[in-house]
């Protein structure tokens, strides 16, 4: 059967429109969050696509019923990966960018689960299998990267050709509770391997996304990083 996903709620720019960024919430929230979340960032000149993943059983949840991307036993550096789903994400994913205007910079970003799908769909990339559209930023907070020892393996010149031309940021909370702050550490240090051009920001705190820091890193990070 087909996957549902709710509702989108898209934020048009109130300036100049330069860049589209699809930003994916974390586990039980939705687009409404999302958009709370990217309006404290007020950038004026980026449109914001905030998509609601499908409502599924979650395993880590003991089978409740909530919004999530994917579907996730535990997270670790070894976790088992719902493959199907972050594939079909991808999919949804460029679907959602794929029609935005050639002169405007594309971007992905999120938190938790959304950021981790953000990763996955980067790594995808580099690999090669999303060349319809031309990819600039990936922001993940407090996310980690799927499928990474798959990643580890393909981690050719061959492959990661594209790296460069797409810039990270990853912020991660020091005592986060949900996905450890290590698990976060070993993302970065497998995405820099690849050759990818990402910063990595700590943060003290848990899985927190709404601290004035983190929003103003994010926000200072993607003005540097978009040239506006």
């Amino acid at each position: 059967s087909a996957i549902a996903f709710g509702d989108t709620k898209v934020i048009s720019p109130t300036g100049i429109h330069k860049a589209t960024i699809v930003w994916l919430h974390d586990i039980g929230q939705n687009g409404r969050d999302s958009a709370k979340f990217v309006r404290k960032l007020n950038l004026p000149n980026i449109k914001w696509i905030c998509p609601t993943a499908p409502t599924r059983p979650v395993t880590s949840l003991g089978g409740t019923q909530t919004t999530a991307w994917c579907d996730v036993t535990g997270i670790s550096e070894n976790m088992a990966d719902d493959m199907v789903s972050l594939n079909s994400v991808s999919v949804f994913v460029t679907n959602l960018l794929k029609d935005e205007p050639p002169n405007v910079m594309l971007g992905l970003g999120g938190i938790g689960m959304g950021a981790a799908v953000a990763l996955y769909f980067a790594t995808c990339y580099f690999i090669g299998c999303k060349k319809t559209i031309r990819l600039r930023i990936i922001v993940g907070i407090n996310g980690w990267l799927p499928a990474m020892r798959n990643f580890r393996r393909n981690m050719s010149f061959s492959y990661t050709s594209l790296a460069p031309s797409v810039q990270i940021l990853l912020t991660h909370g020091t005592s986060d509770a949900i996905v450890p702050f290590q698990v976060g550490n070993i993302c970065f240090d497998t995405l820099r391997a690849a050759g990818c051009p990402v910063t990595f920001t700590p943060y003290e705190g848990d899985h927190h996304a709404n601290v004035p820091q983190v929003i103003n890193g994010v926000r200072s990070w993607l003005t540097m990083n978009l040239h506006f």
